[in-house]
């Protein structure tokens, strides 16, 4: 079934081919004139009157002209083959984990198919470290599959979680960009209980007189678990501060540049909020560094990385902000943050930033939770997520698909204005 990214492009092509035709019908082919030396070789007889009468002439001429402008409009207007006339997508996320499990796979297409429905089975990363990362993933390939099909009009979601899940803070910031039901079944290892992350002895080092993080985190507890160090100073002593252990947890946050792990991004720009621990904290935050190639690398791995490392708080658009990175040895983490905060007021004071606090003290790795808090989705329970949530309105929309069509098109257009051209030079002048 053929499409087009823009419908409106190709009913002009076809109103152009209309004119085409029009101006075609009202050409006049002049008869080769007939040589009469004397008026003796004029036939004897009654003297009869010529009345037009309209009949097409150069047919083939026609069609290649107008096929050359059909195939030009539907190249210019994204033509796009459907193999599906599904009205509805259902979608399934599952761990990476799952990508081998072909047997797995098969059933679960086979149980979803049904008429006038398509499935989409997807597996990503990161799911073990925050179930969020199947909602950031199901968005982006909601987006594409309604805008390749637009005969969908509703999407259907299932997330298959494993059982046990690092932080369920990405799920629920991400939860509400998903306008639908989220249907979450669980599979795999036993539900790890979370660690209480109350007690803790935070020390602030090298911070300002009047610094913001001083009094907001920082507490003496003689018979605290752990200790937090939080270094202040720049990011040049941040590299040679001490090695964390496994009782004492070292929080990079410097006052200005990168911490060790990020570089300076060219072009800083404003972020209105930083989702961490499910809470979200909305605020006039400037994000001035992001994670380099290799930091990324290890978040992207999971804990197939040699220094594993994980995001612990996130902007609101999905970029990370804070990562907790293992120690070579295991034996402790260290956290590194590039959140910059308001010269003036009491933002990290507030209630909405209870959960960024709790991040950045809490235990390694302490945030795991049972997936089987995900299972139940009150929100939305009936409704299925419509299509036109999904749509995609920058400069690749009026791209073909499969990408090879829009040239095609353009190939095929200008052998047809080729083959008129030879044509109207094979009869000559009319």
């Amino acid at each position: 079934m053929l499409t087009f990214a823009s419908p409106w492009l190709f009913g002009m092509a076809v109103a152009a081919s209309l004119v085409v035709a029009g101006l075609h019908l009202l050409s006049v082919r002049r008869p080769p004139p007939l040589m009469l030396p004397t008026a003796r070789f004029v036939p004897d007889g009654d003297a009869r009157a010529v009345a037009r009468q309209a009949r097409l002439n150069d047919v083939l001429l026609l069609l290649l002209r107008i096929a050359a402008v059909l195939a030009a409009g539907a190249a210019l207007a994204g033509a796009r083959w459907q193999d599906t006339t599904a009205s509805e997508l259902r979608m399934v996320v599952a761990d990476e984990a799952l990508r081998a499990d072909t047997v797995w796979r098969d059933s679960v297409t086979r149980a979803l198919a049904g008429e006038g429905a398509l499935v989409d089975v997807r597996f990503t990363r990161g799911m073990s470290r925050d179930a969020g990362a199947a909602l950031v993933a199901a968005i982006g390939r909601a987006g594409q599959v309604t805008t390749t099909h637009r005969a969908i009009s509703r999407v259907d979601l299932t997330v298959v979680l494993p059982a046990r899940t690092a932080s369920r803070a990405g799920f629920d910031a991400w939860r509400s960009q998903w306008p639908g039901r989220v249907r979450v079944v669980l599979r795999g290892s036993p539900v790890l209980v979370p660690v209480d992350t109350s007690a803790a002895d935070v020390r602030v080092v090298d911070g300002a007189r009047d610094d913001i993080v001083e009094a907001a985190l920082g507490r003496s507890e003689a018979d605290a678990p752990r200790r937090v160090r939080i270094e202040r100073g720049n990011a040049a002593r941040a590299t040679v501060a001490a090695e964390p252990t496994a009782s004492t947890i070292v929080v990079y946050w410097p006052t200005n540049g990168a911490p060790d792990g990020w570089e300076a991004r060219s072009v800083q720009d404003t972020v209105g909020a930083l989702v961490a621990n499910g809470e979200v904290l909305v605020g006039p935050f400037v994000r001035t560094a992001s994670p380099t190639r290799a930091l990324q690398a290890r978040i992207d791995s999971g804990s197939a990385a040699l220094a594993p490392a994980r995001v612990i708080a996130w902007w609101s658009d999905g970029v990370p902000a804070a990562v907790e990175q293992t120690t070579a040895g295991g034996n402790g983490c260290a956290r590194s943050v590039s959140v910059v905060l308001p010269a003036a007021g009491d933002l990290l004071l507030s209630t909405e930033a209870r959960g960024f606090r709790r991040a950045l003290t809490a235990p390694c790795d302490a945030g795991s939770v049972p997936a089987s808090s995900l299972v139940k989705d009150g929100s939305r329970s009936d409704s299925l997520a419509p299509a036109t949530a999904f749509s995609i309105t920058d400069s690749r929309r009026n791209r073909s698909d499969p990408w090879w069509l829009t040239p095609a098109l353009l190939a095929l257009a200008t052998l047809l204005l080729l083959g008129e051209w030879w044509w109207r030079r094979r009869e000559g002048p009319a």
